[in-house]
């Protein structure tokens, strides 16, 4: 298909961006209680196995220094993390304001850990984005190029974190080694496949084929034949868009970069935590726990919860207490901060930036209500 063809496609197709379906705020509050569910008997089960005193004792002698620092690099994750999709967005020439694309990046980490295999950030971006009037299948390109980029820092941590498979692994049995493999499998094709799906025409026309075939069922053809050719025109253009943004080279790079350098802030987060715990790690360390931490993460990215519950919290205490060699009080310990600070304190920052993205998104429709009002006065 043509740009040309492209174009006239576009127009002819119905715009699915003027269709923009409100977030289900009572569905966001069942995951949030799921999430709450999850957590609790995770943590039930965890702290069941320890001495729960021992463990509260060990949590509240936490050094406060140490602490404040890990709580630090959780800060810089947050602030540098949206900058990517800020830094792809101005190389596709989005007209919008800096602040909307940063409060948009920000939003993933709450969307992302209430909903299964953390899936439901980046459609939720798609959505904020065409309420600034931008189509969703360009918002498309920009939140599934960032998503590239995210993947192939995370990849990198990964394959370095392979090189003390023996060390890491040290505490998995032969029957739950398959978790490892399994976990660094899903994360490295699902780098291949959204690149795939940012830029082979011959995914699109594979999913189109899918959608061809369902419709021959005719319950199924009846609403879904019609949609066909509006689902292949989006596909398209949002392909067209990714491959603009992947043709600027250094603007690429430069995301994976900024999700790189988030990463560095963000593994570093257990290191100062377990110091604070008064575990004695010498700072040439830093670069292993890193690791264990890029590790722990990527094998359980196949745990189905909302953001991995359940796999996460046990893949980081096992790690742990065998890596570095800490007591089952300090490893647990360890992991209620560790998950304390990375998953419910960001999902509420995160909540927060939603919601001040909606207020500015109300206010400024306002504004321009009032403005069209005032022009359409003057002119009468």
């Amino acid at each position: 298909m043509t740009d040309e063809e492209l174009k006239q496609n576009n127009q002819d197709s119905p715009n699915i961006t003027k269709e923009k379906k409100p977030i289900n705020k009572k569905k966001i509050i069942a995951e949030i209680l799921i999430v709450l569910l999850i957590s609790a008997v995770t943590f039930t089960i965890i702290l069941s196995f320890q001495d729960i005193s021992e463990v509260w004792q060990t949590m509240q002698s936490a050094n406060l220094k140490d602490l404040a620092i890990a709580i630090a690099c959780l800060i810089l994750y947050t602030l540098i993390w949206p900058l990517s999709l800020c830094l792809i967005a101005r190389a596709k020439n989005i007209k919008h304001h800096f602040l909307d694309s940063y409060l948009v990046g920000y939003t993933e980490h709450f969307f992302n850990g209430i909903t299964p295999f953390s899936t439901g950030g980046q459609p939720i971006q798609i959505y904020l984005y065409t309420k600034r009037n931008i189509k969703a299948a360009e918002s498309t390109g920009l939140i599934l190029t960032n998503f590239v980029a995210y993947m192939i820092a995370t990849n990198l941590f990964a394959i370095a974190a392979l090189v003390f498979y023996s060390r890491f692994s040290a505490n998995f049995t032969p029957s739950t080694v398959w978790m490892v493999g399994l976990g660094f499998a899903m994360n490295f094709f699902t780098l291949v496949f959204m690149i795939l799906m940012a830029t082979c025409k011959f995914i699109r026309d594979f999913f189109k084929k899918v959608l061809l075939a369902l419709c021959k069922i005719k319950f199924i053809g009846k609403f879904l034949t019609k949609l066909v050719p509006v689902f292949d025109t989006y596909c398209a253009n949002a392909q067209t868009a990714s491959k603009e943004i992947f043709s600027h080279v250094g603007t690429f790079i430069g995301a994976i970069l900024i999700r790189g350098v988030s990463l560095v802030f963000y593994y570093a987060i257990p290191f100062f935590i377990l110091r604070s715990l008064d575990v004695s790690l010498a700072w040439n360390m830093l670069p292993l726990i890193m690791l264990a931490s890029a590790f722990a993460i990527t094998t359980m990215v196949w745990v189905p919860t909302p953001g991995g519950t359940g796999g996460i919290e046990i893949a980081f205490t096992t790690i742990f207490t065998t890596f570095v060699g800490v007591t089952a009080s300090i490893g647990s310990a360890g992991m209620v901060i560790w998950r304390g600070i990375t998953y419910y304190f960001l999902m509420l920052i995160s909540a927060i930036s939603y919601i001040i993205f909606e207020i500015k998104v109300k206010h400024d429709h306002k504004k321009e209500m009032l403005n069209n009002d005032s022009c359409t006065t003057v002119r009468e």
